[in-house]
């Protein structure tokens, strides 16, 4: 399988489009013999409209948020890291507690995270207990007051 870079794809749709078949003749248009043929044709169109509404979008998208060089996204990266690296909690209970955050349900949580319900429920008592909290609530606050658990890492809070 080979990578290729989001600009190269985005370079190859805008390139790309709807090539019909050769017709028969020199000089005469194809058209559809069949109604499987004309079934086609009219899904490539469709899909040939969706290929230009998602580059219409993509260059929305660009003009509203600037683009990030790779030092500034390293440099994201290494604070990112730095602030996470105090935390006393492990990625799957911080996810917990940012889930809980989020007011996600044990039972949410466990099926996003396909985990048991049990288990859950432990992640949680075990993110409290590391917090030396005694509530959910108190874990999420002072995850939140640390920096750990950001508006942007829950669904609805601020972008960051």
């Amino acid at each position: 399988m080979s990578t290729t870079s989001p600009e190269e794809t985005v370079k190859r749709l805008r390139t790309a489009g709807l090539v019909l078949p050769r017709a028969p003749h020199p000089g005469q248009r194809w058209t559809p013999r069949t109604e499987a043929e004309a079934h086609l044709l009219r899904e490539a169109m469709r899909l040939d409209q969706v290929r230009r509404l998602l580059l219409t979008e993509i260059g929305r998208l660009r003009q509203e948020q600037p683009t990030r060089t790779r030092a500034q996204v390293l440099a994201d990266t290494a604070r990112e890291a730095e602030r996470l690296k105090e935390c006393p909690l492990s990625p799957t209970l911080l996810n917990v507690v940012t889930a809980a955050a989020a007011n996600e349900s044990v039972r949410d949580t466990a099926r996003r995270l396909h985990l048991s319900y049990e288990t859950v429920k432990s992640h949680r008592h075990r993110a409290m207990s590391r917090l030396g909290v005694h509530s959910m609530d108190d874990a999420v606050a002072l995850c939140a007051a640390a920096g750990w658990v950001t508006p942007g890492q829950v669904p609805g809070g601020e972008a960051s």
